[in-house]
Order: structure tokens, then C-alpha cells, then sequence
């Protein structure tokens, strides 16, 4: 079966301290995207890794139907995040990491786009990529690739930002880039949002993708910047902001497919991401929903019918 997209990444087991206990939850962006994709109406398929021991994080896949593609692992990458008080930064500590991807997990999948999502540096080796790219359109999330794992406790590794070594080779096989503004820093010695887009560009996407938590986002291509609102939830209660880089992505593969005009791509993506925090994880809203958050706003999309 030809899929319309195919997210590739580890399902994690996020860790949760709460006053009731410890919470173990899937997480990682191979969850967030195709839960969301599904919902927005596209057919969607996971290609993962994880521990024999750990199948259920893959449950909600599951009553979603969404077809995972499950390869062997020894491990189950595990996370616990750690927020700032305004959500829009966050530590991490990872634990175990499950093994990497390989060109006999990736060909088990056909799809006419692939959204590659790591989590750290070493899940999607660049041959990976590269066999990917002869096949379908690529869209890529940059998070893993600048992780570093150090200064381990208890266990537990801290996770900091690193410069990806091979930016500049897996660029070139990619379509749709995406980072937020943290790590677009990274990918690049400029400042300025605009001109990093520009230097992402010029490596070979054709569209660049920089979100940024609360402040508007920016969506670059062919020498041209959109600008796009961010959009505050229409409740005040606090939500966890986890996935919502990726349910801003769903949001972007899904209307992309829809219309050419990237302003108003941008716009339903970030509509999108709103909605989730609104509803909780994961986003499990369809077009429609979107379209009447849309009106609500004051920021009617018009139709692609």
C-alpha cells in the first residue's frame, strides 16, 4: 500500500514525576505527527523502533489503525522533560536509546512523503536518508540531529545541543526542513531568523520551517519569507506544550498537500498546534475543527475544495 506520508522515528517512553506517581506515556515526534496526520484525514504509517517489553506504547497507534512498521530493538529510547515556567524552553534527560534505523526498516514502507523525525543524533544514519530521497519527497524535523547526550546521574543522561556534523549532506536530500528557533541557532552562525532560512535554503530544501513556542513562525522559500501568527489557545487552562512542534508539522504536511500559498499553510499548521494545546496530547481534531478555530480567531481559511 502506498501511504501518504510515512513518519520515521522512535515512539518513546516519556517519564512523568507527578505527585500520584511516576507516568509512563509514548512520546516522540513519530507519535505526535501521525496521530494528528490520521485525524487531519491523511493515510499514515509509522516505521519504529522500541523493546519487545514496551508494545504499548504503540496502543493508541493502534486504535487510531495507523499501520506500524515495528523493527528490533534491545532498548526503548526513554525521556523525561523538564519545562521553564513559560513552556517555551524545556531540559531533557534521556535514559536508554533504541537502536537505529536501517535501509531494510526504511524500505518496508512505501509512501509518497516521508517525515523523518529523530530524537537523538544517531537514529537516521544519512544512508538512510539518501535511500529515502531516491523514493518520496522527504520532510525532516532537525531535533535529534542536534542533541548530544552528557553528564550522566543516576542513570540518566542529560541531553544539550550540538552542531550536526552532517547538516550540509542530508540537507541536500530534503525537501521540507524543519527546526525550532533553538536549534536553528545551531544550524547556523547567523542570527537573524530570515537569514538562517536562507543558508538552510541554499543547502537544498525547498521550504524551511522555523517555529518558534510563543512568538510567530517563520515559513521560507524560493526567496521568500511568511510570517505566521501565533495563535493563543481560547482556554487558559496550562496544557504540557509536548508535540507541538510536531502537530505544527502535521498541520503543514496536511494543508500543504491542500493549497501552494504557504502564508495560509503556515497559518492552518499554527492553528493546528493551538488547537492541541488546547485539547491535550495528541491533537485529535480533523479539517473542520481547524477551519472553525479559524473563524473563532478571525482568520477564516478560505476553501480548497
Amino acid at each position: 500500500m502506498m501511504f501518504d506520508v510515512c513518519v520515521v522515528g522512535h515512539i518513546t517512553k516519556d517519564v512523568a514525576n507527578t505527585a500520584d506517581g511516576k507516568i509512563e506515556t509514548p512520546g516522540g515526534t513519530a507519535y505526535y505527527t501521525a496521530v494528528a496526520l490520521k485525524n487531519l484525514g491523511m493515510s499514515v504509517a509509522v516505521i519504529t523502533k522500541l523493546h519487545d517489553h514496551d508494545t504499548f506504547l504503540l496502543s493508541e497507534l493502534e486504535k487510531e489503525h495507523i499501520p506500524v512498521f515495528l523493527g528490533e530493538s534491545d532498548r526503548t529510547t526513554m525521556f523525561t522533560n523538564v519545562y521553564s515556567s513559560d513552556t517555551n524552553t524545556r531540559e531533557q534527560w534521556v535514559k536508554d536509546v533504541a537502536r537505529p534505523f536501517t535501509v531494510r526498516d526504511a524500505s518496508r514502507c512505501e509512501a509518497r512523503i516521508f517525515h523523518l523525525g529523530p530524537v537523538t543524533k544517531d537514529d537516521i544514519p544519512l544512508e538512510v536518508i539518501r535511500f529515502l530521497a531516491d523514493r518520496a519527497r522527504i520532510s525532516l524535523d532537525v531535533q535529534g540531529f542536534v542533541r548530544n547526550v552528557v553528564e550522566r546521574s543516576r542513570g540518566w543522561a542529560q541531553v544539550r545541543h550540538a552542531a550536526w556534523k552532517e547538516k550540509t549532506a542530508a540537507l541536500a536530500l530534503v525537501n521540507i526542513v524543519k527546526a525550532n528557533e533553538e536549534e536553528a541557532r545551531i544550524l547556523s552562525h547567523e542570527r537573524d531568523m530570515t537569514e538562517i532560512a536562507v543558508e538552510l535554503s541554499n543547502c537544498g530544501p525547498e521550504e524551511v520551517v522555523i517555529t518558534r513556542g510563543g512568538n510567530p513562525s517563520l515559513v521560507y522559500s524560493k526567496g521568500k519569507s511568511y510570517w505566521v501568527p501565533t495563535y493563543l489557545p481560547r482556554n487558559t487552562v496550562a496544557v504540557d506544550p509536548t508535540g507541538c512542534g510536531d502537530t505544527y508539522m502535521a498541520g503543514y504536511l496536511f494543508y500543504r498537500e491542500k493549497s501552494t500559498k504557504l502564508d495560509e499553510v503556515g497559518k492552518f499548521a499554527a492553528m493546528t498546534a493551538s488547537l492541541k494545546l488546547e485539547r491535550g496530547s495528541p491533537f485529535r481534531g480533523d479539517e473542520a475543527d481547524v477551519r472553525d478555530f479559524a473563524n473563532t480567531v478571525g482568520q477564516p481559511l478560505p476553501s480548497t475544495a
